[in-house]
């Protein structure tokens, strides 16, 4: 077995998804916006075509099951009128029913393959536009990893997809619209999960970042009483949100700066604001967890213009902004930065 496979071998067991290419770099302006250009002219040529069949099948519903209330209302009468009869009667009417409503799951199929096709086709290519990522429709982060992050809420189902993947400078990335759940399927928490593999430790020990103020008060002297607080100053409010705690306080003191701490608060803006956290771990993983409702990679409503320009510059916006907290601390490996306390 050579070193290539033996090392993704050994990755996948940790619980993080091998990735075989895919290079990230950033990504020319120009180039971006005409390959994206391309990229919406023909997620828009795939939206008109599934919705003029949509359309059409929707027609066919309509016309099929009107003459079937028709033909049904017409048994009913006759059965109950005429021959008295009234268990032919509620058949006749009840068959007029059970058809339209086959009928509209018929029509209704169209939206489903709609959305598969555009996950199928377009997904991908949006993800290769971003600077060489990889997309992956049914895959996420290991759990057994996330279970070492420390910032997970209680919960028994995990669900991860529209996973991208890529590396930039050696480090991988990964992230992926996660949503866990309680056993009644009470969902706790719906958002994006990232994770980075730094191959030199950044920093030694667990140390966790949080603007999540309710998980902060919750878990400080329970799961977190471990670990102490790290106090900065904060030059503005968005950094001021953020608790630190770390189980090695000066080690953690070398990458906790103002500069780190706004690059997450402008993640964090990119969210409508969400309460980020993150974790460094086991010597060369971050972690970052962003709360956050909407979908963002399902295809827009068939009758309306597709959203992939939107979906695009996002997803550009915050791969960009993790490419520089990977700068950040990058600079890391040379000096050693001010801390913020």
């Amino acid at each position: 077995m050579d070193q290539t496979n033996a090392t993704a071998e050994k990755t996948q067991a940790q619980g993080i998804p091998a990735i075989k290419n895919g290079e990230l770099t950033r990504s020319d302006h120009m180039r971006f916006t005409n390959e994206l250009e391309v990229l919406v002219k023909d997620a828009e040529a795939l939206r008109l075509s599934y919705m003029k069949r949509h359309q059409a099948r929707g027609n066919t519903a309509l016309t099929l099951g009107l003459i079937s209330l028709v033909i049904g209302s017409g048994g009913f009468g006759w059965f109950l009128l005429v021959q008295g009869d009234i268990v032919r009667a509620v058949g006749a009417i009840a068959l007029a029913i059970v058809v339209p409503v086959f009928l509209n799951i018929w029509a209704s199929q169209t939206l489903k393959n709609y959305s598969h096709t555009y996950k199928k086709t377009f997904l991908p290519r949006l993800a290769k536009t971003l600077g060489g990522l990889e997309f992956h429709p049914q895959r996420g982060i290991g759990a057994s990893l996330l279970a070492k992050t420390g910032l997970l809420p209680a919960h028994t189902i995990y669900e991860s997809e529209d996973c991208f993947m890529g590396r930039y400078k050696d480090i991988k990335i990964i992230f992926s619209e996660t949503r866990l759940f309680q056993k009644n399927r009470r969902n706790i928490f719906h958002g994006i999960f990232v994770l980075l593999e730094i191959p030199s430790a950044p920093l030694e020990g667990h140390t966790i970042l949080t603007a999540h103020a309710e998980n902060y008060q919750k878990w400080r002297h329970s799961r977190w009483s471990k670990l102490q607080d790290i106090s900065f100053t904060a030059q503005n409010p968005q950094t001021a949100r953020f608790k630190a705690l770390s189980d090695q306080p000066q080690a953690a003191q070398k990458i906790i700066t103002e500069t780190l701490l706004k690059e997450l608060a402008d993640i964090s803006e990119l969210y409508d604001h969400a309460p980020i956290s993150a974790a460094f771990f086991r010597k060369k993983f971050i972690f970052i967890m962003i709360p956050y409702a909407r979908n963002m990679f399902e295809p827009s409503n068939v009758h309306l213009p597709v959203a992939t320009r939107q979906h695009a510059l996002h997803c550009k916006r915050e791969i960009e902004q993790i490419l520089q907290i990977i700068d950040v601390l990058e600079l890391y490996k040379n000096s050693e930065p001010e801390t913020a306390t």
